[in-house]
């Protein structure tokens, strides 16, 4: 029986000092005291928020998009008034444009869409329309294939250079608008080939190749379209458009495979044969060969140079370049290590857009010059920050005398808004 008593006592215990263990633990590791807990406004350190950017930028360099975007959003939803949340969205658009694949180019156009529709005025939103147009480029499929993406991306293009009639990227998007509509040319001759060779329809046909007459006038088969849409009226017995095309053929094609049948058929139906235009002559070159574009475009298909880059965000360049430049772009200066040099490289962010200035910058207009001066140079401070061209003077000092300070009578400083 003492020994049954004596049990229950000594489990008893056994609880009793498990417990004060258990209690005691968390106190003995931090020195008895309880951990304080890290508020937020303690984590938001100064220059925070570019360091999460220029992580994120990192991580997206190295191909972590997932990794990338978290840093981005956690910028932006910490630091709702750094002046990088512009660079950032910017930056979240274009990490999808980077990942690719049919969701992430779709994905990437939201974005895109998103932050252009937020700040329509900026320097970089005729880029990020480019980059628009790019994303349905790079899904373009043979001219034999659906050409959604194709129209898509014509109707983008038209409306960068109608709304930015004045970017300097214009060269590159009519480069690209001549390439898009190259594919949707070829694309309507093989529909009018269809129609009139084995449908046996002429009036779809020359639909079809009016569409081409009307939209693509440089499209690299349009003697063809000329020829097929005559063919077309002929059987349509409507000789005279049939032998306007003709002419148009002879005069402006000379080189072309229809040539000689285009003066057979003019001859047949009684009609005056133009002379072939000097300058379209001259073009093909002295040995009489028209150029080898149809044949490059048969044998590899379409061809559409996209970029591999975003608008912010380029892979080639150095995380610190990249960060320099967003800096650049949302009016802060360009701290930090950046490589020299590294300003010099051909991204879009390099192209100036529209003029602005950059608010707060002290900058020193020589006399004579206008006020609204782009060019001027920043003006010289002293250690206490304060201008050397702007020295106060005594109250007692003889006006008459003539200030060495200020050669030319002085130089005059203004300050931007």
């Amino acid at each position: 029986m003492s020994m049954r008593r004596g049990r229950p006592r000594s489990m008893k215990a056994v609880k009793i000092i498990v417990a004060v263990l258990a209690l005691a633990l968390p106190f003995s590791a931090c020195g008895g005291k309880p951990k304080a807990k890290l508020t937020l406004e303690e984590a938001k350190g100064p220059g925070r928020d570019k360091e999460l950017f220029r992580q994120g930028v990192e991580a997206i360099r190295k191909g972590n998009f997932d990794e990338g975007r978290i840093l981005l959003n956690t910028m932006i939803n910490t630091y709702s008034d750094s002046p990088l949340i512009k660079m950032s969205k910017l930056a979240i658009a274009d990490s999808f444009y980077l990942q690719g694949g049919s969701k992430g180019l779709a994905q990437a156009e939201v974005e895109y869409r998103d932050w252009i529709q937020f700040f329509p005025d900026d320097n970089l939103a005729d880029d990020t329309m480019l980059k628009i147009a790019e994303v349905h480029l790079k899904q373009v499929m043979a001219a034999d294939r659906d050409t959604t993406h194709a129209r898509l991306a014509e109707r983008q293009l038209k409306d960068l250079l109608r709304r930015y009639p004045n970017t300097d990227a214009k060269p590159e998007v009519e480069q690209l608008m001549n390439q898009v509509q190259e594919i949707l040319a070829m694309h309507e001759l093989k529909v009018a080939r269809f129609y009139f060779d084995i449908r046996e329809s002429a009036g779809a046909a020359q639909m079809r190749t009016e569409e081409i007459l009307n939209k693509y006038p440089n499209f690299s088969r349009f003697d063809e379209a000329l020829f097929l849409h005559a063919k077309a009226m002929e059987l349509q017995e409507d000789t005279e458009t049939a032998s306007r095309n003709l002419a148009q053929i002879v005069a402006n094609h000379p080189h072309s495979e229809f040539a000689d049948k285009a003066k057979t058929l003019l001859k047949k139906w009684g009609k005056p044969i133009p002379e072939p235009d000097p300058a379209k002559v001259a073009e093909a070159g002295p040995d009489g060969k028209g150029l080898p574009s149809r044949l490059v475009g048969f044998m590899f298909g379409p061809h559409i140079d996209t970029s591999s880059k975003g608008v912010i965000i380029d892979r080639e360049l150095k995380t610190d370049e990249i960060v320099a430049k967003a800096q650049e772009a949302s009016g802060l200066k360009a701290t930090g290590p950046v490589t020299p040099g590294a300003t010099t490289t051909t991204n879009s962010t390099d192209r100036p857009r529209r003029a602005a200035t950059q608010a707060g910058q002290d900058v020193e207009v020589k006399p004579g010059a206008p006020t609204d001066q782009k060019t001027a140079t920043p003006a010289t401070k002293d250690k206490k920050g304060k201008d050397k061209d702007k020295k106060k003077t005594d109250s007692k000092t003889d006006s008459t005398k003539p200030d060495s300070s200020k050669p030319d009578g002085g130089s005059k400083v203004l300050r931007n808004p």
